[in-house]
């Protein structure tokens, strides 16, 4: 997806912690200044001898030296266990270092003031230190020195896990018994400080929030520093297999590159069973993972040897192999041979994995390429050509988003820009000579209304069913906000299905969702999707549609986010489709959750509503409906005199419904002139 490429970018320049670390240290463990004693009462700790208000330690005398080794890299913040003696705000100051590294003792800005310990800090073993607390004086008590003063944080490199750290004295009276580096974001108690020992996890890898209405079997932990236990931010659809549902998250996880995981229907068994580094892992997986046997394949955006992508292979015991990394790009021309930042399904075909990349190749516009199952073969099936600066088109489409589907030797994706219109294309590969075929170019948006006849940016793959393609474009058509359309295989008989209306421009909320960048789902003779956006709570909607158009139907809503903390109770933004299991929908939520970090949702798929598809008026002067709805659904037929508020309505009929939805019924009752009916599924009431 083109924004969750954003993303990756933004995501590739942070700097990260790796995961929850801690190192401490006495304080009578350094090289102390002349001008320090130790105290070997119990516990031992340190007391400056001479006493100064300036805003510097002065001289070395006033200084300690420690050399620290880290565990890992990552960004730490200070903690110290200090006393403040009987002299209250007189006895409560101290220096310490600005960074790693020696400073100067007379250099004001080499260190950071912190003044007013008294009457602050943590005393209770479960008590969290961060901000201030409210301990008293002449007690043992820990601060966490970053958050109380100055706010300055520790980064360590993986290179350089040895540094030396420098604390500077101001006030006697003031004793300091230890000190702490942690982790970033890491809640320590005072338990924790004292025994140099981690948190225990809060275990986000289990249902623990409980959301409504059965929607979210698991919502994704919060991250700090982008790290959690179980991932964050899934960007792609769910696989099934072996009972459970198998998924990727795009971030998160304790390496932030995201995660591979598995959970139960009915979202007990959660377990993260792998966890991307950036590189040269399969950093920041996307696309719906292809399963084959025990194990499955999937890529990432970025990753790899090179930084833009991958295809691995993996399996549920955690282990991940890269089976090709994407060669690296030109820095002036984001070309290369092969592709790069492939973020889509892949189609597996016998021994051969065929996939699409979103950058790169000759032009820098994507590729279509095949592999071999074991990586050892590798070919490019065709290089999406150069786009015209001024109009944005060109004969073939351009960055391709939405993976592809194989029927046979023809493979069938989207192109989500490019082509005659500039606004994407619908393509086919055969892969036996590799001829490539447009078999639509959606047509220029209205320069003032953003609007077309047939969709625009096609950022989603296709699903096929009796010769006949499916798939959704995320902007144009009436509306603005996308389409669902259907073409035939062979590229006729291209047909606007639904147009998603436009959001209010404030709000942004409408009635049927908008902007779809998911394939869809085919299930008994319905189309099944989500709309990234709009809906009743702008938070985006999951839909069906049967494949003709009618029977537009919004499944769920997604509840609204709050506009700080970006939380809600069971997802929103969802970017990816759906995967119908039984009566049920499964999907992922990229946001939302009361960990703002997404959900992997189940909702009940519902009868659609029932159309009355022809009347007939028998000759015996009977009368017959025929009536389309939910598969094998169960219909009870109601008639009434008049259509008032105060009707009286009579069961008359019950009816099932064929495994197509069809069903019908025949009145022989022609004593009443007027009659009027009504059909409902009781599973629905």
């Amino acid at each position: 997806m083109i924004f969750i490429a954003a993303t990756a970018i933004l995501s590739a320049g942070s700097i990260l912690s790796r995961a929850d670390d801690i190192v401490t240290f006495e304080a009578e463990s350094g090289a102390l200044g002349s001008d320090w004693a130790v105290s070997n009462s119990a516990p031992t700790y340190i007391t400056i001898l001479t006493d100064d208000a300036g805003y510097n330690p002065i001289s070395a005398a006033r200084v300690a030296t420690y050399t620290v080794t880290f565990p890992s890299a990552g960004t730490y913040q200070l903690y110290a266990r200090v006393l403040v003696g009987p002299g209250g705000y007189n006895d409560d100051s101290l220096f310490y270092g600005n960074g790693f590294g020696a400073k100067n003792p007379a250099n004001n800005s080499d260190w950071i003031f912190v003044n007013g310990l008294a009457g602050v800090g943590y005393t209770a073993p479960s008590d969290v230190v961060n901000g201030a607390g409210t301990a008293g004086d002449l007690v043992w008590k820990w601060i966490n020195l970053s958050e109380f003063a100055g706010n300055v944080s520790f980064t360590v490199s993986a290179g350089s896990l040895v540094q030396t750290f420098q604390i500077g004295a101001r006030e006697n009276g003031l004793d300091l018994d230890k000190f702490a580096f942690g982790t970033l974001g890491t809640a320590f108690t005072v338990s924790n400080l004292d025994t140099a020992t981690l948190p225990a996890p809060t275990n986000p890898n289990t249902n623990t929030f409980f959301g409504p209405d059965g929607i979210a079997i698991h919502r994704f932990s919060s991250v700090s520093n982008g790290l959690n236990l179980d991932g964050a931010n899934p960007a792609f659809g769910l696989a099934y297999s072996g009972g459970v549902l198998m998924g990727t998250t795009f971030d998160g996880g304790v390496q932030g590159g995201g995660t591979a995981f598995y959970v139960s229907l009915d979202g007990t068994n959660f377990n993260a069973f792998h966890s991307f580094a950036n590189a040269p892992d399969g950093g920041n997986p996307e696309g719906n993972l292809a399963l084959s046997g025990n194990g499955f394949f999937g890529t990432s955006l970025g990753g790899g040897n090179n930084g833009v992508g991958s295809i691995f292979l993996g399996n549920t015991n955690g282990g991940i192999s890269v089976l090709r990394s994407f060669a690296a790009v030109s820095a002036d021309e984001a070309t290369n041979a092969g592709g790069a930042s492939p973020n889509a399904l892949l189609a597996l075909s016998g021994n051969t994995l065929y996939g699409t990349t979103t950058a790169g190749g000759a032009a820098g516009n994507g590729t279509v390429f095949s592999l071999s199952t074991n990586g050892s073969t590798f070919a490019v099936l065709h290089d999406f050509n150069e786009l015209d600066s001024n109009t944005g088109t060109n004969t073939d489409g351009a960055l391709p988003t939405g993976g592809l589907i194989s029927s046979g030797n023809l493979l069938y994706g989207t192109a989500s820009a490019g082509g005659s219109g500039g606004n994407g294309v619908v393509f086919s590969v055969n892969t036996s000579d590799n001829n490539f075929t447009v078999l639509h170019n959606f047509t220029p948006l209205d320069p003032v209304t953003a609007t077309n006849t047939d969709g625009a940016f096609p950022a989603s793959g296709l699903v096929l069913s009796d010769g006949v393609l499916y798939g959704t474009t995320l902007a144009g058509g009436t509306g603005g906000n996308g389409v669902i359309f259907s073409i035939g295989a062979s590229g006729t008989g291209f047909t606007v299905l639904y147009n998603f209306s436009a959001p209010d421009p404030l709000a942004g909320t409408n009635s049927d969702g908008a902007s779809p960048c998911a394939p869809l789902a085919f299930s008994g003779g319905h189309l099944f999707g989500t709309a990234s956006a709009g809906g009743a709570n702008a938070s985006g909607t999951v839909f069906s549609v049967s494949t003709n158009g009618t029977q537009f139907q919004i499944i769920h809503a997604f509840t609204a986010m709050d506009p700080i903390t970006g939380t809600n109770r069971d997802g929103a933004l969802p970017v990816a489709g759906v995967l119908p299991l039984g009566n049920s929908l499964y999907g992922t939520t990229f946001s939302g959750g009361p960990g703002g970090e997404g959900t992997v949702f189940g909702v009940a798929i519902p009868y659609p509503p029932a159309l009355i598809t022809n009347i007939v008026h028998n000759p015996d002067g009977s009368v017959t409906m025929y009536f389309l709805g939910g598969p094998g659904s169960t219909n009870i037929i109601q008639a009434a005199g008049t259509l008032t508020s105060t009707a009286s309505w009579q069961n008359v009929s019950t009816n099932a419904a064929n495994a197509a939805g069809a069903w019908q019924f025949t009145e022989t009752n022609a004593t009443n002139p007027v009659r009027f009916y009504r059909s409902y599924a009781p599973q629905n009431e």
